[in-house]
């Protein structure tokens, strides 16, 4: 209950802050809007010349678009600004501030700021599931509803842990923010069917840059295609991420001199 309240808090602060730059989510819509069109089309231009890519219709493959959007939306709400907050602290000698309050580290670091009108994203990309299952034919019940909660939760803590295990490199590196780019490179080749990327790629957007995990399992349980034992094994990958990112942190966490040291 400690924590809740304290996330209340901080939530409430940062929206208070951001309600100074509304524009900002009006052009966030109208530019996930064009990417979305513009993926839409090049869809839409594959599947003019096949029903099926890999074993993916394209109602499938809409839905798989949408959870990219969906994922993208909630990263750069709740994860990138305190990530990228971290690397600050570090560079500048900051992260004293954070290291002294009476609560958990990494918990004030990692959820202290939110980015709200990067819902632009989240709320593309919840319309475009809305869409699809309704008018393309995708069958959605309980269980497809509950695997996807379970992998898209499953999803977020490996971006987390993902993530923080880059911004923990800052306690050694200082700048990592190249790394940061490369990923999210990583992370946009997810709005399509993985299965489309030769073996070496398909092995990399697995086990380096996990983006099967956080888009392409999600996607694939919300079509009904995914069994429980792939859910129980994306839920297990999360934990364990959350884990060694944990213990990473409080490893890097030595190696910090901030600007009182």
């Amino acid at each position: 209950m400690r924590h809740a309240r304290m996330l209340a808090v901080f939530y409430r602060t940062s929206i208070q802050a951001d309600m100074e730059y509304r524009v900002d989510f009006f052009a966030r819509v109208v530019a996930s809007l064009l990417g979305l069109l513009t993926t839409v089309g090049s869809l839409s231009i594959a599947y003019a010349y096949t029903d099926n890519l890999k074993g993916w219709t394209f109602s499938q493959a809409m839905v798989l678009l949408s959870v990219y959007y969906l994922m993208d939306g909630l990263i750069e709400m709740f994860v990138g600004p305190n990530m990228r907050q971290i690397m600050a602290h570090v560079r500048e000698g900051t992260l004293d501030f954070v290291l002294l309050k009476p609560v958990n580290a990494q918990f004030m670091a990692s959820f202290r700021l939110l980015n709200v009108w990067r819902a632009a994203n989240a709320l593309v990309g919840l319309g475009l599931s809305i869409y699809t299952i309704g008018r393309l034919s995708v069958a959605t019940g309980l269980a497809q509803s509950a695997s996807f909660a379970l992998t898209l939760l499953a999803g977020m803590a490996v971006v987390y842990s993902f993530w923080l295990i880059l911004v923990t490199l800052t306690f050694w590196f200082v700048r990592v923010d190249n790394i940061e780019q490369i990923v999210w490179q990583a992370f946009e080749a997810g709005r399509y069917p993985v299965e489309i990327y030769p073996g070496w790629l398909r092995s990399a957007l697995t086990y380096v840059v996990p983006v099967v995990f956080i888009i392409t399992v999600p996607a694939t349980a919300l079509t009904g295609r995914l069994g429980w034992p792939m859910v129980a094994a994306s839920l297990a990958v999360g934990a364990v991420m959350v884990v060694s990112a944990s213990a990473f942190w409080r490893i890097g966490l030595r190696s910090y001199t901030g600007a009182s040291a």
